[in-house]
């Protein structure tokens, strides 16, 4: 049995985090962390979450470092907003250095290696360069990274955008030139406040927001296609806020060398290049993804589609934008570092 930590327990991320890992059978959260104790009370305690009652503490608690370690906690999740999740590894790695836990960081902090990029997009400075290289990402089905998942210490797990995202592309991406995305997302992915502002009017509204390249998963998105393709890749990104409260549907435009490409083709390439993840599912020619499939699971639907004579093919892909775009692939990651099942309190 292992011992949790959850940083920032009282945000979206944080309670749903909470719920997956209540019916987990290999670990215990020892401690639920926030600004506000009685915060986590309400929403973790007396919404009856758990079965059982863990240590609340503050954020600003000033004995909170010792006690993580005194208590040997094996792993910390981090559901703390940008910088914020940085000012707190700072804290921690200065405080226990080569003691310290394993870390699953749910924040964008640790997932873009190149650090003017990360300063240009999330306008602040990157308070442990020094670390970065130690982040394993953390995509489990994609090859390249799952056996660092597996060893790591610490992984950055993805943005919701980056999953659909790499997952859609990474089966052809050596192939790819030119890469147009169209992404709708669930207005939850905004966080607390934007819920609280969309919900306040009543919702019903789609909207394209951050449409003129300045998105900032999209340094995440282009540093790992180029990763995986071993070839500059640049995308053309529009994201959407649509009319639900969670799930993302991400339609990926990519031009082929011919009209006469078949995706009967394109479905076998990725049927077999994901044959062995367990949360994929490639949909059969004719039939596409709905989010109201993969909604509150870490399921990913991939599909295709191919208009004729065409040098532009569509692959889709859905997924829970808090699931497997966030707590979900996170708790993917937790069961691959310590040797557990990997569908261990997912399905």
């Amino acid at each position: 049995m292992k011992n949790i930590a959850i940083i920032g327990a009282t945000g979206i991320t944080g309670v749903e985090l909470t719920k997956i890992l209540a019916s987990h059978r290999e670990i215990k959260i020892k401690y639920l962390i926030g600004t506000d104790t009685k915060e986590i009370e309400k929403k973790i305690i007396n919404a009856n979450i758990l079965s059982y009652k863990p240590k609340f503490l503050s954020l600003s608690n000033n004995n909170l470092f010792d006690l993580l370690q005194k208590d040997n906690i094996d792993l910390v999740f981090l559901c703390l907003p940008h910088k914020i999740s940085m000012e707190f590894v700072k804290q921690l790695y200065e405080k226990h250095k080569d003691k310290i836990s394993k870390i699953i960081d749910l924040s964008a902090d640790f997932r873009i290696k190149n650090v003017s990029l990360y300063e240009k997009f999330y306008k602040t400075k990157h308070l442990l360069p020094q670390l970065l290289k130690k982040f394993v990402y953390g995509l489990p089905e994609i090859k390249k990274f799952r056996k660092k998942i597996k060893q790591a210490t610490f992984v950055a797990n993805p943005g919701c955008y980056p999953t659909s995202v790499i997952l859609g592309l990474t089966p052809i991406v050596k192939e790819v030139k030119e890469v147009i995305i169209d992404a709708k997302s669930g207005y939850s992915g905004g966080g607390k406040k934007l819920v609280e502002e969309y919900e306040s009017y009543g919702g019903n509204n789609t909207y394209p927001y951050s449409a003129s390249g300045e998105h900032r998963h999209i340094p995440e998105i282009e540093e790992k296609l180029s990763l995986l393709a071993r070839k500059n890749i640049k995308i053309i990104f529009t994201p959407y806020v649509v009319p639900q409260y969670q799930g993302m549907l991400t339609t990926i435009y990519v031009k082929v060398q011919s009209s006469k490409f078949k995706i009967q083709s394109l479905y076998e390439i990725y049927k077999k290049y994901y044959k062995k993840c367990q949360f994929i599912k490639i949909l059969p020619v004719g039939e596409l993804p709905r989010t109201k499939n993969v909604i509150n699971t870490n399921f990913c639907e991939i599909g295709f589609a191919k208009e004729e004579n065409s040098n532009w093919v569509k692959i889709f892909v859905a997924i829970d934008n808090l699931i497997k775009g966030a707590v979900g692939q996170a708790v993917q990651n937790m069961n691959l570092m310590f040797g557990f099942d990997e569908t261990e309190g997912l399905v």
